[in-house]
């Protein structure tokens, strides 16, 4: 199968998101640590652009994607698991060399799964901790 590695990142990326919003309480899209700090539903806006912004890059090689709007929590998450959609079927229908998946696993991709572990920080936080478990067990 083409791109094995990177279809096997993404149903990673939608794992460990699924788990680390599991069960999000009411108010929890707008819950911030600190001035500075980005709330769940602005780092789940960023997540959105960087797999549209790396999506168009793969199809067109274009840049300059402007980010969308920061929507309700609910809102973020149809729009990421929409977005998952979009760049999977882009990743089984175009061949994409080894080095090109290489920079995507070092760039957009270890990105997205850095805010996961932000969000399931901010979940801990928020009284909603997420479950221990070995991620190397789930098949995905």
């Amino acid at each position: 199968m083409n791109n094995e590695l990177l279809l096997h990142i993404i149903a990673t990326i939608e794992y460990r998101l699924e788990k680390s919003m599991k069960d999000s309480e009411f108010g929890f899209g707008d819950f911030k640590i600190g001035k500075e700090c980005r709330t769940p539903c602005a780092i789940l806006n960023h997540m959105h652009h960087v797999l549209k912004a790396t999506r168009i890059f793969i199809q067109e090689e274009r840049t300059g994607v402007k980010p969308c709007e920061i929507l309700t929590l609910k809102g973020e998450m149809d729009r990421f698991k929409n977005e998952i959609i979009r760049i999977k079927e882009v990743v089984l229908n175009q061949e994409i060399p080894l080095e090109y998946t290489k920079k995507l696993v070092q760039g957009p991709f270890s990105d997205v799964l850095t805010h996961i572990g932000q969000l399931a920080m901010l979940q801990g936080l928020y009284g909603n901790p997420v479950p221990g478990e070995d991620f190397s067990k789930p098949v995905i």
